[in-house]
């Protein structure tokens, strides 16, 4: 279950924040990518120290700046259980 401390919103980027069984998220859709960190906490995430990151969505163009919300919470959600079935196995920068 995602517990928000803020629901994607914005445009370039979109952005959303919050916390997956205990794992602070970082969402963001900008230019042509939409990817979301994973770290112990949010002061882990400030000081770079990333558990996991995934690149979740790519296009030709400039469009990921301008997602809508349920196709950003559909891709948050997508991320979230990518990082479940991975175990939290730490995997290399985008």
């Amino acid at each position: 279950m995602i517990k928000w401390i803020y629901k994607p919103e914005g445009y370039c980027p979109v952005q959303s924040e919050g916390y997956f069984l205990g794992y602070y998220f970082y969402f963001r859709s900008r230019y042509n990518k939409a990817t979301i960190e994973f770290a112990k906490s949010e002061d882990d995430w400030n000081k770079d120290n990333i558990i996991q990151r995934y690149l979740l969505w790519k296009t030709v163009d400039y469009k990921a700046g301008y997602l809508n919300y349920n196709f950003s919470k559909l891709l948050i959600y997508f991320g979230c259980f990518k990082f479940f079935l991975n175990g939290h196995k730490k995997e290399k920068s985008l």
